[in-house]
């Protein structure tokens, strides 16, 4: 993996001590140590609130599977590079399916799950993580046969080329190569309706959705626009909801039923008072 830089320069891994140093170019090097707590990769308001949104739509639909968010999760390498060595990794999002953790955890060590990788995991981009985000977390989530490496950006934080809208995907194939699909523009605008098959990255051969692009109506600092990767029903044009929103749809659903009964009983009132007059 990366070797330090003539500028001393830290990246993520240092093979030859065996140690996972940190993502903050100017801090030293820390030992591996799961049961150590560690900052988090949020660094601005529209990155905490999409982790949050993405970890709410998870979890309200899709309960029989764990999603985990801005956690540190430990390897052990399968291949390459890193064959044998423990490794750190921090996603923002990871999700596995079918998978029962009937507890919180502080950090996710793949040793205790029978060395179980997240079938999907995403990364938000910013300032201090996106050039690793796009570099060598792909080539690491590859070597750990990670299904699904989701990374996308809810404002300009790169480089012009990655500059949003942008979600790229890398998905594993049967070779063990991973295919990349990108989205450059918006699957809609807030408050639109989706269009079938127009601007949307098909994850559902293997996860139980498929991912979007929306642009917010709510901008960001000095009047950049703001985006955010939107969970879609594998079946239908249909954003998957937040807990609040299905709370929601079920109030309504409910209320509908309640006036559809009232409005069938006073037909039937008023059938009976036809036929047999007032009480």
């Amino acid at each position: 993996m990366t070797q330090k830089n003539s500028d001393s320069t830290l990246h993520q891994f240092d093979i030859s001590i065996g140690r996972k140093l940190t993502r903050i170019d100017s801090a030293p090097p820390d030992l591996y140590d799961p049961n150590q707590p560690r900052l988090g990769r949020r660094e601005s308001e529209p990155h905490s609130a999409e982790v949050t949104y993405l970890y709410d739509v998870l979890t309200t639909n899709f309960p029989s599977d764990k999603t985990l968010w801005d956690l540190h999760h430990y390897f052990i390498g399968k291949k390459g590079a890193l064959k044998g060595q423990k490794i750190d990794l921090q996603f923002d999002v990871s999700f596995f399916k079918n998978m029962n953790i009937p507890y919180s955890i502080s950090s996710y060590d793949a040793s205790k799950y029978e060395g179980r990788v997240p079938d999907m995991v995403i990364n938000v981009l910013s300032k201090n993580t996106w050039k690793n985000d796009l570099s060598e977390n792909i080539d690491i989530c590859k070597d750990l046969s990670i299904s699904n490496y989701i990374v996308f950006s809810p404002y300009k934080v790169t480089s012009e080329i990655y500059a949003p809208p942008f979600l790229r995907a890398f998905i594993l194939k049967d070779d063990g190569s991973y295919e990349q699909h990108d989205l450059r523009n918006v699957t809609l605008k807030e408050g639109e309706q989706i269009e079938e098959k127009k601007n949307i990255i098909d994850v559902s051969d293997k996860l139980p959705f498929r991912l979007g692009l929306m642009q917010l109506k709510r901008q960001y600092e000095r009047e950049k626009p703001l985006f955010r990767i939107i969970v879609i029903d594998p079946s239908e044009p249909r954003i998957l909801p937040t807990r609040w929103e299905k709370e929601k749809e079920e109030a309504e659903k409910k209320a509908s039923e309640a006036e559809k009964k009232i409005k069938e009983l006073e037909k039937n009132i008023q059938k009976y008072q036809e036929k047999f007059g007032k009480l």
